[in-house]
Parts: structure tokens; sequence; C-alpha cells
């Protein structure tokens, strides 16, 4: 990975990476420490073992770990290399982009236990894939496979085995990190704001952050390099 890369790897893996109250701590301290550096350009979140994180609905909530996440102002790809459930998949939907392996599976099991998510699931998931694939699942607590996942929008690339999906995490770990960091902090920005907005006032966000963009130090090498035919050289300012 890139040096301007902070790569976070959950490492219980004899226990699936579930999220307890340590681990919960241990990612709010990590991204609290990534949202200070200046730096970095991209976040990614992987984990060692089978599994990417299994959690039941008898985990208690741990929001800390989740706001952190959440709360990056820089890119986040969630490299999700199995099962994703419960409070783990509410910290993949986190991310700006997911993508896994074919064999993963995805679900929330709670209801069979008289519980919800706890950690933004029932407003993630459907802003991610549409109020009624949100409801069919967290009604239903079915677990969907990597394929249907990939249809409904709850992950956006998947790849056959681990390693095709490792060199997957790196292309686009390459294609974000050596892109203008301003223009991919505005993008999010528009994107994530603009959700809770009306279309013209997002429209107005959207003509405000490229004014500001204009005066940056990115924006002028990104027009210098097409002018002179090479690949843009961006440092952030």
């Amino acid at each position: 990975m890139a040096q301007n890369v902070a790569t976070v790897t959950m490492n219980q893996p004899e226990n699936g990476n579930r999220i307890d109250s340590d681990m919960a701590r241990a990612l709010a301290e990590t991204y609290r420490l990534i949202s200070e550096y200046d730096g970095l350009r991209l976040a990614v979140l992987c984990a060692n073992g089978d599994v990417f994180s299994v959690n039941d609905g008898c985990d208690p909530p741990q929001t800390a770990g989740a706001t952190a996440v959440a709360g990056l102002k820089i890119p986040l790809l969630a490299v999700i290399n199995g099962d994703a459930t419960g409070l783990g998949l509410e910290l993949a939907l986190t991310a700006d982009l997911r993508i896994s392996v074919t064999a993963a599976k995805f679900g929330f099991p709670d209801m069979s236990r008289g519980v919800i998510p706890k950690n933004g699931g029932t407003q993630r998931l459907p802003r991610l894939v549409g109020p009624s694939w949100a409801k069919d699942m967290l009604l239903t607590g079915r677990i969907v496979d990597a394929t249907e996942a990939l249809s409904i929008g709850l992950v956006n690339r998947v790849e056959e085995s681990r390693g095709q999906l490792a060199v997957l995490a790196s292309e686009i770990t390459e294609q974000i990190s050596t892109a203008s960091p301003i223009s991919a902090r505005y993008a999010k920005e528009a994107v994530g704001h603009g959700m809770d907005l009306s279309l013209e006032q997002g429209l107005g966000l959207e003509a405000d952050l490229n004014i500001i963009l204009q005066s940056t130090s990115d924006r002028a090498e990104g027009v210098k390099s097409f002018l002179e035919k090479r690949p843009p050289k961006f440092d952030g300012s």
C-alpha cells in the first residue's frame, strides 16, 4: 500500500473478528488518529481470517467504532474477505466502497432474537440499497450472498478468491490515492450531505464546492497536466 494510505486490519480471527468493547475502542482510537493525519488520502478496512466480522443480536451496542469510522473525511474502502453480519455489516456500511469475495454472506439475524441493528444499520442500509431491500433484509433477518448483495448495491464489486480481492483492492487504492485528495473529499462530502438535502440544495452544494476547488493548487495541476499531456501530480493543496 502507498504511504498515503492507512490500512486497518481486524485481527481476532479466533472469534470471528467480533466487535466487542475492546475492538470498538481500538477502532475508535485508530480512526481518530487517522482523521488527525492530513497526509492520508484513503483508509482501507480489512480483516484476517475466514470472515470479515460476524456478530449476532446478543452483542451489546458498540457505537464508538462505527461512529469514528463513519466520521472520516477521506474515502474509506472496506475489503470484505468473508461473512459480515450484525455489527460487522453495520461497520462495513460506514465505508464509501465495499468489495467482497463471492463466498461472503451478509445480513442482520437480529429480528429472530427480538432486537434491531444498533449502529446505524436501519439508517445506512436503506440509504444504500433503498427502503424496500432494506426492509426485506431487516424484517426477515435473512442472509444474502455476495451475488445478491452486488445486484442490490450492498457491495460494489465481487471477486472469486481472496487473492483476486487483494488485487482489486490494490487497483482501487492506486486509483484513489493518486487522484486529487481535495476533489475526493469534496465528492464524498457532496454525496454524503446531498442525501439529506433537496435536489436544488444539493446542486447548490455541488456548485459551492466546485467554486472552492477552482482556487486549489490541485485544480491548477490538473489543468496543467492535461495541457502537457502527462499524469498529474497532486499534493493536496
